[in-house]
């Protein structure tokens, strides 16, 4: 039996998504409504799988992702959504989110999602996955000069060998939040790690002006 937390702070949802797992494998040992509630109940109950809705008060789901630990005692994680824009898509892939699952879909498809993850595999919306690797391409292929303010700090970051704990400290972010970062930078970039990156920056930063 797979043991499940149901972050959603819309009661329809949650009871839907009650009835719809009921005699079913996976068992739902606790609820929460908000960000702050999810986070707390993560430590407390110790779930299998957090489903996580995207948008809820008190931090929504991206903000729980981020904020979750990166080892130890961290659920898989599949995001409930009834939309999600490009930049959070992309950062949940960044931050290594097993599932995605549009709200409209077909129920089948949250149960199918569910069995992949409770398997070790990761499942996303077919539709969702379809954006995600037209965003990466278009990344892949984007010129140097695209560079986001935030990626040109970063670039700097790595090329002066600050750790992620110290980019981190500079950013007012999590350690998680600055390897998705990076994540991101390293796929818009074509390279594979912050050593190439670092050994790079020259050229990246000169072809976005900001060298």
């Amino acid at each position: 039996m797979s043991r499940i937390l149901l972050a959603d702070d819309h009661p329809m949802i949650r009871t839907a998504l009650e009835v719809l797992l009921r005699d079913t494998s996976f068992d739902i040992v606790g609820m929460a409504g908000s960000g702050d509630e999810a986070l707390a109940a993560v430590e407390q109950l110790q779930p299998d799988i957090l489903l996580l809705d995207l948008q809820m008060p008190g931090g929504g789901g991206m903000e729980v992702l981020r904020r979750l630990p990166s080892a130890g005692a961290r659920p898989s994680v599949i995001l409930l959504t009834a939309a999600i824009d490009d930049v959070s898509l992309m950062e949940a892939r960044a931050l290594k989110v097993h599932g995605m699952v549009l709200k409209n879909s077909d129920p089948a498809y949250l149960l199918d999602c569910l069995d992949h993850v409770r398997h070790g595999r990761n499942w996303i919306d077919p539709e969702l996955a379809d954006r995600a690797r037209q965003l990466a391409k278009g990344r892949r292929s984007a010129s140097h000069a695209a560079l986001a303010p935030r990626e040109v700090q970063l670039i700097n970051f790595v090329r002066s060998g600050l750790k992620n704990r110290e980019i981190a400290a500079k950013l007012g972010v999590t350690e998680g939040t600055v390897k998705a970062y990076l994540h991101a930078v390293f796929e818009k970039l074509g390279v594979t790690n912050r050593t190439e990156l670092a050994m790079r920056a020259g050229e990246f930063l000169a072809g976005s002006g900001s060298a």
